[in-house]
């Protein structure tokens, strides 16, 4: 973007057209992920985006993937068709330096290289989603190196009564849910299942083996208040996925093929909080028991070739100190991670099993200077079993210019420890780990401005820029093995950008969402020169349009998203050198349609990428084509 249109572009941040009848102000919401305690958006000086119940509904979305696409700086990657691996990029970032938490569980995947598994997370019993761009390791540690993604799921307070949902579709695609809520002064209780079955597209481009695919997710929640100052939470979820995916034909192609090969795996969350002390009290306490497990078998021709697992147990103590105006949250973290592998090989032994330990110490200060300025600054001391204790900070501004303007600015540092897989991972005629591995080191700055332009129209400017120096790169060649592996890289990593996102409410029944998203990713290869990193489009971006009609009683939302052209690798068949190649940009187009047959029946009909686009997003791997579905809603609220 040149300099003319940026100037052009803040001008018309900073003027002031007059709309009437002004929406809900995004900047008065309250947020929990971006600070140790709850605060509202307009006190973070990061870039904050809140998908809400509504933005799930509007698109008939079963994957929170599909509304992630619309979010500024996020890039997604699907290896293949419904149910295959799913990888999310923020700012340029690598797949495993955004952190993922559900209902305060981290949630990324040590079997999986520390990423989250997108391809698992439906939407079903989802109220809402926080996301906060920009360095959170000082509040969240390893992993939350360029955002924080916090799903928030539903309770009984939210979503009293009983409901649910059944759709058909394309390749005999079938989903359902059934959830029912209760909510009283002195207990909540909550509980959810989600089914979604397809059999699926072909994930090579050629043959015509077609790979099926299907999750179960099982949720239950509840609150007790056993007395006035005393809150006491319980959750559980439980999610198990099975999915078929094609091998890479390392003779012939390099590319996938058809292989009757498949991954059944499954992942376990429990917490048991309590919270002493009332909401006015001078001193807050809060004491958190967390676990995350998972554990996955690789089946050739429906037999056992290989398994891994995980398990993440996690104990927290938490102080929320009022200081007049001010808040300061101490906390104390210990957190115990096991990984194991098990499997067979000619050479080698990939049998193993692992173990990391981390205490923490957080410091986490909202200082409200006056009435327009916000200082939030942060400090996390991490005592690591396996690496050198580390040091992350932040500081966070935010300054509400005038009332329909803040400005925001943002400085913080961040580690991303090096994964099980990168240090002790071994794959067969593939890949040996490098237990000498050091943790990536990042220094990120972000500053925007959120403005209203009128009373109708809301627009989010932001302009980042991160250093990461030990970068981790895991597709060396080992000449001492012949395999591949994984080495820090010499030099520094620059990622920088400019995002934008807004929502116009055109009229009570109209309402259009937009983003853009440039994103400038480097590395330096071996001799020293700059070049793009993998997977990340230079330009990405969103449109949808929200109609009602009828009455309010029908819903039309359109939504069309749009990849750049991003670069990727190939391996050719041995004694070939891989070679880098583009991939081309590509529109998706997706129309949802919803009638309400009644206050409590819901019918829709949705289309995804209904120009039947043909695009990838892996070199290699097929994405689906056009798919229709339709089905009903019911909720009999409270």
């Amino acid at each position: 973007m040149s300099h003319a249109k940026l100037c052009l572009l803040c001008a018309a941040l900073f003027s002031s057209p007059s709309f009437a009848d002004a929406p809900v102000d995004p900047l008065d919401q309250i947020i929990v992920t971006g600070s140790r305690a709850a605060l509202p958006v307009k006190d973070i000086g990061s870039a904050v985006t809140i998908l809400t119940r509504d933005d799930i509904e509007r698109q008939q979305s079963r994957y929170v993937t599909d509304l992630l696409r619309a979010v500024p700086g996020f890039a997604v990657s699907h290896s293949g068709v419904t149910g295959s691996q799913t990888q999310v990029r923020v700012r340029g970032s690598e797949a495993n330096q955004v952190l993922v938490l559900i209902d305060g569980i981290r949630a990324n995947d040590p079997t999986a290289g520390d990423e989250f598994r997108w391809e698992f997370l439906t939407t079903d019993n989802i109220e809402r989603i926080e996301i906060v761009r920009g360095p959170q390791s000082s509040l969240w540690g390893s992993d939350a190196v360029a955002a924080v993604v916090q799903v928030i799921t539903k309770t009984g307070k939210q979503s009293p009564g009983v409901g649910g949902y059944v759709e058909a579709g394309t390749n005999n695609t079938l989903n359902g849910a059934l959830r029912g809520g209760y909510a009283s002064d002195q207990w909540t209780l909550h509980m959810d299942v989600e089914r979604l079955s397809t059999d699926g597209d072909n994930i090579a481009l050629a043959g015509d083996e077609q790979d099926d695919s299907e999750i179960t997710t099982l949720s239950l929640s509840s609150t007790l208040r056993p007395a006035k100052d005393l809150v006491l939470n319980l959750g559980v979820r439980t999610t198990d996925a099975y999915s078929q995916y094609d091998a890479i034909d390392y003779v012939n192609t390099g590319l996938p093929a058809d292989s009757d090969i498949a991954t059944d795996g499954r992942q376990d969350f429990a917490q048991l909080s309590a919270t002493l002390g009332a909401t006015d009290s001078r001193i807050l306490h809060h004491l958190h028991a967390r676990y995350y497990g998972s554990e996955y078998s690789n089946l050739v021709e429906t037999l056992e070739e290989s398994a891994t697992s995980s398990a993440r147990l996690t104990y927290s103590y938490q102080a929320d100190i009022r200081l007049g105006p001010n808040l300061l949250s101490l906390a104390l973290e210990r957190e115990t991670t096991d990984f194991s592998q098990r499997g067979s090989a000619d050479f080698g032994d990939p049998n193993q099993d692992r173990e990391i330990e981390v205490t923490s110490i957080v410091a986490d200060y909202q200082a409200h200077a006056s009435e327009q300025l916000t200082l939030l600054l942060s400090a996390r001391y991490d005592d690591n079993s396996e690496f050198e204790n580390a040091l992350t900070g932040r500081l966070s501004v935010a300054y509400q210019w005038s009332p329909q303007t803040l400005l925001r600015a943002n400085i913080g540092t961040g580690q991303k420890n090096p994964t099980f897989i990168e240090r002790f991972g071994f794959y067969p005629a593939q890949f040996v780990g490098n237990p000498d591995l050091q943790p990536e080191l990042s220094t990120s700055i972000d500053i925007g401005i959120d403005r209203w332009i009128g009373d109708t129209l809301f627009v989010q400017l932001s302009l980042y820029t991160q250093d990461l120096k030990d970068e981790i790169n895991g597709f060396v060649w080992d000449p001492e093995t012949f395999l591949t592996t994984a080495i820090n890289i010499d030099g520094t990593s620059r990622r920088q950008g400019l995002e934008i996102g807004g929502r116009w409410r055109v009229s009570d029944n109209v309402t259009i969402d937009a983003s853009y998203t440039y994103s400038d990713s480097v590395e330096e290869d071996i001799a020293g020169a700059d070049v793009r990193e993998l997977r990340r489009p230079r330009h990405s971006g969103s449109v949808a349009l929200d109609l009602r009609l009828l009455a309010d009683r029908g819903r039309l939302t359109f939504v069309a998203d749009y990849s750049g052209t991003r670069s990727d690798i190939f391996f050719p068949p041995w004694p070939e050198p891989s070679e880098l190649v583009a991939l081309d940009s590509y529109w998706l187009l997706d129309l949802t349609a919803q009638y309400d047959l009644t206050p409590t029946v819901t019918l829709f009909a949705r289309a995804a990428n209904l120009l039947d686009t043909d695009y990838q997003q892996v070199y290699g791997y097929r994405t689906p084509g056009l798919h229709t579905y339709a089905g009903m809603q019911v909720n009999f609220g409270d």
